[in-house]
């Protein structure tokens, strides 16, 4: 019953906002047709992300786990042209899919898709003396306490370093748990508790999606 609500408000949201245009309906679509994963965030979500950006005053962004682009349109629109968003993913034909819907939404000079292993590719990146504005990773959990240090590397005072599915739906709770994901979100979660120099919160959230959260830390 809960589960009905939270998606039926997700709709009710999405309509009354106009959060979803043709082209992402079309990513979302073509990532259904390609037999990828349905693990895109919810229109919302992408809505918080683009706010987020925006708040941040976001010019570099990188993001761990493109799938279909979706969420990389939506902080390719936030940067407005004004920057970059380098988008990295492990799947060469998710990678490619992205590629399409990317340019499909016009975005071809401001969102680069790479390919291969995160840290392979992160430790790659030349940022050319530039920080990174916003960090936002949705990709394999095992990895998200690296991905958070190469973040702060490369971050500057006032960039955010956002990590998606840090709940999982609760299992966090089970520190018995063998799950790698879970082990790997709860290791990010303690991290963060303890990390001076970041300030974290992390939000609950449900929705389309069902029940998970996602952790944002600010950097001092």
């Amino acid at each position: 019953m809960k589960e009905t609500i939270f998606e039926k408000v997700d709709h009710y949201l999405s309509e009354i906002f106009s959060l979803e245009d043709d082209i992402l309906k079309d990513t979302e679509s073509s990532i259904v047709e390609n037999g990828m994963p349905e693990h895109s965030v919810s229109s919302n979500q992408g809505q918080f992300l683009y706010l987020l950006a925006k708040m941040c005053n976001a010019k570099n962004i990188i993001e761990i786990g493109t799938l279909g682009g979706y969420s990389s349109i939506w902080l390719g629109r936030a940067i407005n042209g004004q920057g970059k968003v380098i988008s990295i993913e492990i799947d060469k034909d998710f990678a490619e899919v992205a590629k399409r819907n990317i340019e499909k939404a016009g975005l071809t000079n401001t969102v680069e898709v790479k390919t291969g292993r995160a840290l392979d590719v992160l430790n790659q990146i030349d940022l050319k003396g530039k920080s990174v504005d916003l960090f936002f990773m949705d990709a394999d959990k095992p990895n998200y306490v690296a991905y958070f240090d190469w973040a702060l590397k490369n971050a500057r005072k006032g960039s955010l370093i956002i990590a998606d599915n840090v709940i999982r739906e609760g299992k966090v709770l089970d520190q018995n748990s063998t799950d790698e994901k879970v082990v790997g979100v709860r290791a990010y979660n303690q991290m963060l508790a303890k990390n001076n120099k970041v300030v974290s919160s992390v939000l609950q959230q449900v929705g389309i999606k069902d029940y998970d959260g996602i952790a944002i830390s600010l950097v001092k």
